[in-house]
């Protein structure tokens, strides 16, 4: 006869839920992974699913073209577009503009100018400031690069509404609260870093 067992299952950081779970010889019986859910349900959330690999398969290919192509990470590569842009940029601003913490953004700076893709120089206005530019070879990094710079991704998003980024970001919350593990400090690491 098959013995109950109790199991402690985590369902978030401080708290704990006890869940009964039938024990045979061949181990706790599982439900399916479709077990319960309406054919219509499941078909819906595999087709959202399907769309989730496109954009982390197409992001993915298009950072490959960029490391083939500069030698550079998707994230170093948008790091060299930001100073492009906006040269003289400081390190705060950056990782404004790039939505990293300032420590993410430095490890990617420091990276580059190891490589001489980039310069640290002291603003002459107020020495306390650095501002960051590119060299030559920054340049020519970007002049090779395949568009666009800052990743297929960042520029999709760019090109839907004010009001279709805020349904998604709503949507995208309450996903990522139903998911069983889910890891926040990946909000600050760019996705080529991941």
């Amino acid at each position: 006869m098959a013995a109950k067992k109790t199991k402690t299952v985590a369902s978030g950081p401080d708290r704990a839920r006890t869940k009964l779970v039938k024990m045979t010889r061949s181990g706790p019986r599982r439900p399916t992974a479709s077990a319960g859910v309406p054919e219509a349900h499941r078909k819906a959330a595999l087709g959202a699913l399907e769309q989730f690999r496109v954009i982390f398969r197409s992001t993915k290919k298009h950072f490959q073209w960029v490391k083939s192509a500069t030698g550079v990470s998707g994230a170093q590569l948008w790091v060299l577009a930001e100073l492009h842009n906006q040269p003289g940029i400081r390190v705060t601003e950056l990782a404004s503009a790039l939505a990293v913490h300032q420590s993410t953004a430095s490890n990617l700076i420091e990276r580059l100018e190891e490589r001489g893709l980039l310069q640290r120089l002291r603003s002459p206005s107020d020495r306390r400031i650095v501002q960051l530019t590119l060299t030559k070879a920054g340049f020519a990094a970007i002049t090779r690069a395949p568009t666009p710079l800052e990743g297929v991704l960042p520029d999709a998003l760019k090109s839907l509404t004010a009001n279709e980024l805020k349904n998604l970001h709503a949507l995208l919350v309450r996903l990522t609260k139903h998911m069983k593990v889910r890891d926040q400090a990946g909000k600050r690491i760019p996705l080529a870093e991941m």
